[in-house]
């Protein structure tokens, strides 16, 4: 009797690892040379660090590269979301441990192979072996140290104690790779609408971000129909070009073509924007920090394929990623 008051939810996923590097740039470079900039920075030893240096000095001696975050965090990730690691446990005892709870039917048939009361078609079969995990309560653990906030920095924190870890958007900087795991929050949503006897299709849409740059037309048509919305041309407004990509944020700047960071992550509680003083001299690049070396990327690959299928099966189509 609740299916009519269920939502409709709009989607938006990319290539989770130019995903990831779009965020480490816009959610933990940015913000944290914003905050050194201003003198209040907190180093991983505890100690503060002055205000009074360059950019090119803040990169170069407190900042962590891409590949320093995301490798520590992929340590952390393998290790929670193992089969009966620390994710499926935290899940069940939020989630699945007595019998009134929401999804408690859904996480002993999904994670545990009960079969519960709750009948499924052999076309979600495949779908409904993978398990719930609520990965940012079971995963991402708190410490109690103010300057190292997660658990998964700690040996980074030993390894260089000068760096800046302590920043504003921690559910952010937290979870660079961890985001683009599309797959894992979705599925709690399709069961949501599995348990309501809800066609999926039709309360769920997901939007590949590579098609709104190849096909935009299609995409708003797409995403109209599935509101429900009469029929618009949006040829004049897709047409103009696009809009906060690439750094700029809001609508004062048009971007015709598509650019290197192919969109942005911009999230930061304190806004990222850097000033218009900022040093642009090579040295300062951040291209050194942004490197990802083939062995990364290939951890990185391996880490998300599965994720990225099961993301797939659920959604009955294929985003165009590598």
């Amino acid at each position: 009797e609740h299916v009519r008051s269920l939502p409709k939810i709009i989607a938006i996923v990319r290539d989770p690892i130019t995903r990831a590097v779009s965020s480490y740039k816009y959610n933990y470079i940015e913000p944290a040379i914003k905050k050194l900039r201003s003198g209040r920075g907190i180093s991983a030893s505890g100690q503060p660090i002055p205000g009074d240096k360059s950019d090119t000095y803040y990169r170069r001696h407190h900042l962590f590269s891409f590949e320093e975050l995301a490798f520590a965090e992929l340590a952390m990730l393998k290790e929670c979301l193992k089969p009966g690691g620390r994710g499926e446990r935290w899940t069940y005892n939020g989630f699945g441990k007595e019998p009134d709870m929401f999804f408690y039917e859904s996480i002993q048939r999904r994670n545990y192979g009960g079969n519960g009361n709750h009948s499924i078609s052999s076309s979600d079969a495949a779908l409904d072996s993978k398990p719930l995990i609520h990965l940012d309560e079971a995963c991402y653990i708190q410490t109690k140290s103010n300057a190292v906030p997660r658990v998964q920095w700690k040996e980074l924190a030993i390894q260089h104690p000068d760096k800046i870890l302590r920043l504003p958007n921690l559910q952010l900087t937290q979870s660079i790779v961890g985001r683009g795991v599309y797959a894992l929050p979705l599925g709690w949503w399709y069961e949501v609408f599995s348990n309501a006897a809800a066609n999926k299709e039709d309360h769920i849409h997901v939007v590949c971000t590579e098609d709104m740059a190849e096909t935009p037309e299609v995409v708003m048509e797409d995403v109209t129909k599935f509101l429900g919305l009469p029929e618009f041309d949006f040829s004049n407004v897709t047409s103009v070009g696009r809009y906060n990509v690439g750094g700029h944020r809001g609508y004062d700047k048009v971007t015709k073509t598509r650019d290197d960071d192919g969109g942005s992550e911009k999230e930061d509680t304190e806004g990222s924007a850097l000033p218009k003083h900022q040093d642009t001299s090579p040295s300062a690049s951040d291209a050194d920090l942004l490197s990802i070396t083939d062995a990364l990327r290939n951890e990185l690959i391996h880490f998300y394929h599965p994720y990225n299928e099961h993301l797939f099966q659920l959604i009955g189509k294929r985003c165009p990623w590598k």
